[in-house]
């Protein structure tokens, strides 16, 4: 059985050159993966962290003074916490950050002990940079890639944010159970083929699951430069499996807000979806992005204890 947890933290701040300095941790979640099945236990801990929370960090996370007033110190928690990543292998988004979080707290509290002595450590950032060579590796960018469904995630927080990374990792590692980036490894790998002569069976899909499927391809197309500038030619984004999907590249100006950028990927999204959308299934695709985002909070209300789940 292989149990791993993927973590992350938010803080009060951080210093200049990126170590924690003067700073503390203000949250703490977790997600327990167990032979490669999310199996629903979780672990989050707001943490009163005895000094303010910088503007620019509340700004990130939005966990104000206020909010952690009355929450307990790290002192009061850290065993919980211990108990939940002790003996797994960590997943963590930029390792370096949060265990050296992690490390100034466990010192704080006299343990003679650091995370990496507690558990395994893989930074997900040095996985995807092997896995996702040419790609940006932040968590938006990863969800973008792989098709996670990121639209929650309008502000940062420890357990989301260790929710998105469990499912991001999952989809990353495909199907393989052991990852070695040995040179031996990569020089003896050969790609499964399927049998001469086999055939899958046709799917149908309905026109519910057809409107999100061009939907989602929508988003990701844009997002993919295929073709660079040529002449008068702008680059242009799509996808390899149809040209249907084709459109200029919209990339961010110098001088653009992003406000502004995300106005003119949505005018873009609109057009193509009109373009590929007939009215029946843009009623179909709203009435499915409504119960979704209903389920989504539902979801997001019991994990952040904002309704009592009945036992």
């Amino acid at each position: 059985m292989k149990r791993l947890v993927a973590l992350d933290t938010e803080t009060t701040g951080k210093s200049d050159d990126g170590t924690p300095g003067e700073h503390r941790i203000i949250e703490v979640g977790c997600v327990e993966i167990i032979d490669r099945k999310l199996t629903g236990r979780t672990l989050q801990l707001y943490v009163n962290p005895e000094r303010p929370v910088d503007e620019e960090a509340f700004n990130v996370h939005g966990i104000s003074n206020e909010f952690l007033a009355d929450k307990p110190t790290f002192k009061e928690v850290y065993k919980e916490l211990i108990d939940f990543i002790r003996g797994s292998e960590l997943l963590i988004h930029n390792a370096k950050f949060d265990v050296g979080f992690m490390d100034k707290e466990w010192g704080l509290l006299g343990l003679n002990e650091t995370t990496n002595d507690m558990a395994t450590v893989v930074d997900t950032v040095a996985l995807a940079m092997k896995l996702c060579p040419g790609h940006q590796v932040n968590l938006d960018n990863l969800c973008a890639l792989y098709d996670v469904d990121r639209s929650a995630r309008t502000v940062h927080g420890a357990l989301l944010d260790a929710q998105i990374l469990a499912e991001v990792y999952l989809a990353m590692t495909g199907g393989q159970r052991d990852l070695d980036f040995t040179d031996a490894a990569s020089a003896g790998a050969k790609r499964w083929k399927r049998p001469e002569g086999a055939k899958l069976p046709l799917m149908q899909v309905n026109k519910t699951e057809e409107a999100v499927h061009i939907d989602k391809m929508i988003s990701l197309s844009q997002a993919r430069p295929l073709y660079p500038a040529d002449g008068d030619k702008p680059a242009m984004a799509g996808s390899t499996w149809s040209h249907d999907y084709d459109m200029p590249y919209l990339e961010k100006g110098i001088e653009e807000g992003k406000k502004e950028y995300k106005a003119r990927l949505k005018a873009q999204k609109d057009e193509m979806s009109k373009k590929l959308l007939d009215d029946e299934h843009v009623a179909l695709l709203t009435e499915y992005q409504k119960e979704d985002f209903a389920a989504y909070k539902e979801w997001e209300d019991r994990v952040m204890g904002r309704v009592k789940v009945k036992k």
